[in-house]
């Protein structure tokens, strides 16, 4: 199974502009002298303050200086944002972690639009292996997962489909709905985290690489982390968990704030990817100069060292959960990296997405000629929607299709 591969796999690792006129580099590594870069192209990132956003300004600074070519960092409002405006041509890289990609094909929220829903994009390269989990204040009487229970205050945050998913996953665990508890709504990634440090929610689903989490740490009150249980404790609640969260990897947490190294959490894949379409060419010479100029801007971010290729071979060699773009399986080549057995897990990956592409577009000419408001929300048009999958043999989300090739 993926989940058990990758333990080893992480631990051996230790993380369209398409029609813009284009320029030859000004300062370009030796090995990449004659190509000629875009003038600019965007990196859709998470909101400033994330361990994404930070580390895309480490890397895509040293870009622009080495080649001419201005990579502008560009944080989005939400996951579906950043969908959004890569499906739409505002940016060419746009930051995904399994759990956002599976969302986004299975038109979960805010995904379920014209834009934002289901496209074919391709992975880059590999950025960071970040823990996710469940923070509590400091002083807080909840210890475990096993003591939220009726009325706990939770933070909910819309903005992000995963991290909805990440509560709604964990009250599934306690055999608990939204309607059990109190929902402490706020309107931004940073709140997320802030809400449970003023008191005001008791329990909140963040990362421990994040900025904010530092800050929480710093705070008077300091802050806690509920270790995931392992599923020989207690099988049903972990399935029920796991099939809400199919796309991490349980592990001991060895980055981010203190308080959570060490504590058993899930862990997530997160990658750059640019629709497949993109020029194959670009792709190659920019996942190659991720890797040559790797260490000339791995110290500049405190978790960058994780944007390696032995990151991205780890997680080949657990089995991908999102498929590879053409120009990075050229570079894999070039370097005699790539496997057979990768191709074979690829090309399963690509017939999936693009199968579920295929329906969404039938979707959604189906609900023009009805007339259908395809907006999220509109009942009508996410009935057709199930309606189309399960007529086609693919209602299961599509995260546990994928782990259903293991």
């Amino acid at each position: 199974m993926f989940r058990n591969r990758l333990s080893a796999g992480l631990l051996a690792g230790a993380v369209i502009l398409a029609g813009a006129s284009l320029a030859v580099g000004t300062h370009p590594s030796a090995a990449q002298d004659k190509f000629a870069w875009p003038k600019y192209f965007n990196v859709i990132t998470p909101s400033v303050g994330t361990a994404n956003h930070s580390l895309a300004v480490a890397w895509t600074a040293e870009f622009s200086n080495m080649t001419g070519s201005r990579a502008r960092v560009l944080p989005a409002p939400n996951g579906y944002a950043r969908t959004e405006w890569l499906n739409s041509g505002e940016g060419r890289l746009s930051l995904y972690q399994p759990s956002d990609y599976f969302d986004q094909l299975d038109a979960v929220e805010g995904y379920a639009s014209r834009i934002a829903g289901p496209s074919d994009t391709r992975m880059i390269n590999m950025n960071l292996v970040t823990a996710w989990g469940y923070m509590v204040r400091g002083d807080s009487s909840i210890k475990t997962i096993e003591d939220i229970k009726k009325g706990t205050r939770v933070a909910f945050y819309k903005g992000s489909s995963f991290i909805l998913a990440g509560m709604d996953a964990m009250l599934a665990y306690r055999g608990l709905t939204r309607d059990d508890v109190e929902l402490v709504e706020i309107g931004s990634y940073g709140a997320n985290t802030n809400v449970v440090v003023e008191g005001r929610a008791d329990v909140t689903f963040t990362s421990p690489i994040s900025g904010p989490s530092y800050q929480a740490e710093a705070a008077p009150n300091g802050i806690r982390w509920l270790e995931l249980p392992e599923r020989e404790k207690n099988p049903a609640a972990y399935d029920k968990y796991r099939a809400i969260q199919p796309g991490y990897i349980p592990q001991k947490t060895a980055a981010g704030v203190k308080s959570a190294i060490g504590l058993r959490m899930d862990h997530a894949y997160q990658a750059n990817h640019v629709l497949a379409k993109d020029d194959p060419e670009f792709v190659y010479q920019l996942a190659k100069w991720m890797d040559v100029n790797h260490d000339k801007f791995k110290k500049k971010f405190n978790h960058a060292h994780m944007m390696s290729i032995d990151n991205l071979i780890a997680y080949l060699d657990a089995g991908a959960l999102t498929p590879l773009h053409e120009g990075t399986i050229r570079y894999l080549k070039e370097k005699k990296l790539w496997k057979p057995a990768y191709q074979g897990r690829q090309d399963k990956l690509v017939e999936l997405a693009t199968k579920r592409v295929a329906l969404y577009k039938e979707a959604l000419e189906t609900a023009t000629d009805k007339g259908f408001s395809t907006v999220p929300g509109n009942k009508q048009w996410l009935a057709l929607w199930e309606e189309v999958r399960k007529k086609n043999g693919h209602e299961k989300p599509f995260g546990l299709e994928v782990l259903a090739l293991d």
